[in-house]
């Protein structure tokens, strides 16, 4: 707990990063020693100029022990790279955060249950959110710790689900984790419920750190570090859950994408990586069994709660049927056929024979 003090004094500092913190655990063994080093010695041991820079002019006003007692008085933990609670998964990535501040259960980022991560676009589809929560609800009913990064839409819903099945979640900020901090703000009454209930809210950055542009890539590198599998359900060509999908393959992790409408801008970046190799899941059973795990297969229920859309296209198909039939006897546009088909065929309720050729099950 003590060199804890001067391993926050020193990540407190602006232009004190990763690198050099490694520096200087290495050169003096504690940041303790470090903190008492003088200009010259810490310059020996490899500071470079900008950072001795910055060490010099903040030590004279910052104080280790007050710095320390902001954390505690908020119920914030802080655990280091060496620290047995350090998730193993991601101390194995390159470039893995130094120190990680955190709410809630330390347990739940320290144990060794699977956790898969679940990213997505800010802006999803309903068939987007839909298909979220469903393979969630399932992954959390397996006992599987989910990841994300709290970002509005699929990162939401993902962490929401989780919690409806009184699993436990895992969100990465690219920010503090104090409340004023958070982003988005509108998520901040999620992050707390998700601390309130043996989750975890963590973050490389000191509490007070805003949520700068640069901070979100390198938060993704944590999400998919931390995971064994990357789930991909919405992203466009150029989405943050893109960044996360080449982490995982760089960290050698599994990436799963849920494929999506062709008309739908949100399904580029999955059907891209499904493309070039990722893991195409339409249910839980499709991750698990992927995963060697033993599950119970979902079976297509009955009528009750489907959308108005989709109880009319089962109607039709009794028998297979195409896109063009369906389109013809609903007068639904083809782009609402195949999102309300893509849900009911990951409800298993209805079969894809290929060729856009649809029938009922069961």
């Amino acid at each position: 707990m003590n060199d804890l003090k001067f391993l926050n004094a020193f990540n407190s500092i602006p232009g004190v990063g990763p690198a050099t913190l490694r520096t200087l655990k290495k050169n003096f063994g504690t940041y303790e020693e470090a903190w008492v080093a003088d200009e010259t010695t810490l310059f020996r041991a490899g500071v470079n100029q900008i950072s001795l820079r910055a060490i010099s002019w903040k030590r004279a006003t910052l104080h280790p022990d007050k710095e320390m007692e902001k954390l505690v008085t908020g119920g914030v933990w802080l655990v280091a790279e060496d620290d047995k609670n350090y998730p193993a998964l991601l101390r194995e990535i390159p470039n893995a955060p130094v120190a990680l501040y955190g709410r809630g259960d330390l347990n739940t980022l320290a144990e060794e249950t699977l956790k898969i991560a679940v990213v997505g676009t800010r802006r999803p589809t309903h068939y987007g959110l839909e298909a979220c929560e469903k393979i969630v609800t399932g992954l959390a009913d397996a006992r599987i710790i989910i990841v994300s990064g709290l970002a509005s839409g699929i990162d939401a819903r993902a962490h929401e689900a989780a919690l409806d099945m009184q699993g436990k979640t895992i969100a990465v900020l690219g920010s503090g984790i104090d409340h004023n901090s958070i982003f988005p703000p509108e998520n901040r009454g999620l992050a707390r419920r998700i601390a309130e209930s043996r989750g975890a809210v963590i973050s490389e950055y000191t509490p007070g750190t805003p949520a700068l542009k640069e901070h979100f890539p390198q938060r993704n590198r944590i999400i998919s570090g931390l995971s064994r599998v990357v789930l991909v359900v919405e992203a466009r060509e150029k989405s943050g859950a893109l960044i996360t999908a080449r982490f995982a393959l760089e960290q050698n992790r599994d990436v799963f994408a849920i494929p999506g409408s062709v008309f739908s801008p949100t399904s580029l970046g999955p059907h891209r990586l499904i493309q070039e190799g990722a893991k195409l899941v339409t249910s839980t059973g499709d991750i698990l069994e992927e995963l060697g795990i033993e599950y119970t297969k979902e079976k297509g229920g009955g009528l009750n709660g489907l959308p108005e859309d989709e109880r009319l296209l089962l109607a039709f198909l009794v028998e297979p049927v195409g896109v063009d039939y369906l389109k013809e006897k609903t007068h639904l546009d083809t782009a609402q056929i195949i999102a309300s088909l893509s849900m009911l065929e990951l409800k298993g309720i209805v079969k894809n024979f290929g060729g856009n050729t649809y029938q009922k099950t069961g």
